[in-house]
Formats: C-alpha cells, structure tokens, sequence
C-alpha cells in the first residue's frame, strides 16, 4: 500500500500489535496527500489528540455508525482531493498542517472554504463571537496564502483614534510634534505579506474613508505625506459586532463593508461544536503543561463530559484559559472536583435527553429533533440553527421556508 498513491486509509484501533502513530507516520511520509481515519471503540481522548494534531482527518469512537464512517471518509477524500489540488497548483512547496484541531462538520465546511480563498488575494471578513479563533484562523490563511511577506495584525480597538491613521498609515519625518523621523505604517511593513485589522467595527468614521481609499487604490499617503506609497497587502478584517447593523445605524460606511466583506468566513462559538471540546480541551493540557514545564496530567474522562456540557460564553479562549488554571492547581489528575462551579453546575442546563421510539422516518426523526432544538433555543433560529450545526438558512428550508 505504501508504494501506492492512496487517498483514504482507514486504520482500526483495535488490531493486536498495531503502533497507530508509527503507521500513520509511515503512510503520510508515502503518501502524503491521502486522507486518514482512524476507529475503535477503545479510543481515548489523549490518543485522539495525538494522531489529530499528526494530520488525521477523524477519529471515530462508534464504528458501527454507518453514517459516521461514510461521513467521514467523504471528508477524508474532499481533504485528500483538496491537499493534491494545492500541491499541482504549488509544484514542491510544503502543505501547510492546520493548528486547527477538529471533528466538526461545521469547521470542516469552514476549512473547506478557508483553502479556497487562502490562495487569491481577496478581501476576508472573519465573523463569530469573541473567543472563537480569528486571528488563529486569519494566520492560517496567510499560510495557505503561498505569500512571502509578513503577518501583521492590530487591533483597531486599542489604538486611540488620534493614533491609529499613523499606525496603518506611517508618517513622514515632521509630520507632527516628536516625529523626528519617517515611519511606515502596517500596510507597508506588511509588503507582500497578510494584515489582520481586528475589531474592524471599531474605527472611526474619518478613518473608514481612508482605509477605504487604501484598499481601492492599493496605495497609501503617510501623515504629512503627498506622495502616494504603493501596497502590495492581503487584508482580512475580523470583528465581533454586527456590521450591518452598525452600517444601518450609520456608524459604519456601507462601501467599506461591502469592500470588507468580498468572502466572509463565520466561525461558529464553541457550543454549536460541542465534539470538538474534548479534543481541544486535552490539546490546551499539553500546551500548557509544555509551556510551564509542568508535567502533563491525566484528564478524568467524566471531565471531558463536564466540559462539553457547558455552553462556554466566553468560546475557545475561556477553554483554554481554564485547562491552563487547571494544569497549574491539579495534580497527576484533572478530576470534576476540580472544575470549578460555575461550569459543572450548569453543565446539564441547556441540553436535553430525546427518547425516539422506532421504528421511524428518517423525516419524522429531523422533524422532532428540530422541533425539540428550536423550544430548547426559546424559539430562536440562529441558536436553534447554531446548536444543530447548520446554517440558518438550512434551517428555514427544512421548516419550510416560513
């Protein structure tokens, strides 16, 4: 097989004398495009982590789900058809391996998407809650991007506005009290390379107008400047808020977010992903015991459980944040006794058992299970579209349209 050019291997876990890392590591040095699968029912969340974090496309934990098997070797092969399509376009140059650590259909549509628009130059806008991995997913776009330059990213929200058209701008040498020197700004210090300008929805008014001018022109004009300065900057905008809103309200011009706004990428919060939580929480473990030179604690499966029943407001970050604390103030074993209340007392809110009785429709089982989210989302289709993993756009069809 490892002379062959494959595109999906499916490896058991459970075949005696079987080292999964050591054959998964010799199937991706031979073919380094196919698309891996691994399953078992014996698999634990640490191993899951590992082989994940080496490339693989999906652990399943259930093999006799038909359905899951054959979704995820739908996925293994799109991955496997995508990664051959980026080395033809790319000759020799190295695939980029995702910091992304996922099982979720939602975020592998997501990095479906990302790979297309990776390579062009366009415009991106990163949408989602705060805490769901903007910069993280902007950072994997410029590594896609095949670009030479640098990533740079500001935060537009903690300039003040008398000093962020100099930092996106530059100046010239006297262009104000102390400015004893020229200075680029982040469009040029970026040539050739990726600028993230997050929390978008936070400049002012004044500077909208020329940031819009920047991205249409592809040239800026330092502070005391009146020669224009040539750009060569792939821009990806990021904000929390709602945009349009901000644009119907007047605060936001209308030219700027269509500009903006070319290919928007959403990233869904933490709870409409909730079989990733798992996985990210062991991987946020070993970073942090690595980081802090700590050695790595063993995780209470009937944490991982806690985990993924919590609704986790604050997204990615706050999981993260708390795996940190918890390396740090456990000891060998990270048990429920030590999560905090505020996370396994609400753990069982916002969640509910269904009983089917069968045999059913398939029909009649979406239709309750849909019926069953929605009064659970108090009514609300975005959540109630967010918790099931779908858009909300697949939500109005499959209730009808109305």
């Amino acid at each position: 097989m490892l002379a062959r050019s494959v595109n999906v291997v499916l490896v058991s876990w459970d075949i005696s004398d079987m080292h999964v890392s050591a054959f998964l590591d010799a199937v991706r040095k031979a073919n380094p495009s196919a698309g891996s699968v691994v399953y078992g029912r014996g698999v634990n969340a640490e191993d899951a982590v590992t082989w994940m974090k080496a490339g693989v496309i999906d652990v399943i934990l259930d093999p006799e789900g038909a359905a899951r098997v054959k979704e995820a070797i739908g996925r293994a092969f799109a991955h496997s058809a995508s990664l051959s399509a980026e080395k033809s376009a790319a000759g020799a140059s190295k695939v980029y391996d995702s910091p992304f650590i996922y099982r979720s259909r939602a975020i592998e549509d997501l990095m479906v998407r990302v790979r297309k628009v990776a390579p062009v130059k366009a415009t991106v806008l990163l949408t989602g809650e705060s805490g769901t991995g903007k910069d993280l997913l902007s950072r994997q776009i410029h590594a896609l991007s095949g670009r030479s330059g640098p990533y740079l990213a500001l935060n537009c929200a903690a300039i003040p506005e008398t000093l962020l058209e100099n930092e996106l701008f530059g100046h010239e040498r006297g262009a104000f009290t102390g400015a004893e020197r020229m200075a680029e700004g982040r469009f040029e210090a970026a040539r050739g390379g990726t600028l993230l300008l997050d929390e978008i929805g936070e400049i002012p008014p004044g500077t909208q107008v020329k940031l819009l001018r920047a991205l249409e022109e592809e040239q800026v004009t330092r502070l005391g400047g009146t020669k224009p300065v040539p750009t060569d900057v792939r821009l990806i905008a990021a904000t929390n808020s709602d945009l349009a809103a901000r644009v119907r309200n007047g605060s936001f011009r209308k030219d700027l977010f269509y500009r903006l706004k070319v290919v928007e990428l959403y990233i869904p919060p933490l709870r409409a992903r909730k079989q990733d939580i798992p996985l990210l929480a062991v991987s946020f473990v070993r970073d942090a015991a690595e980081r802090h030179g700590l050695p790595v604690p063993t995780v209470d499966p009937e944490v991982l459980s806690i985990l993924s029943g919590y609704s986790w407001p604050g997204n990615v970050r706050q999981l993260r944040n708390l795996m940190e604390s918890l390396v740090i103030m456990s000891g060998t074993t990270i048990s429920p006794d030590d999560i905090p209340d505020e996370i396994s007392g609400s753990s069982a809110k916002g969640s509910e058992v269904l009983k089917i009785e069968l045999p059913r429709s398939l029909d009649e089982i979406e239709e309750m299970v849909i019926e069953r989210t929605l009064a659970l989302a108090g009514g609300n289709r975005t959540r109630a579209a967010e918790m099931l993993g779908i858009g909300r756009r697949t939500l109005q069809r499959k209730l009808g349209g109305d």
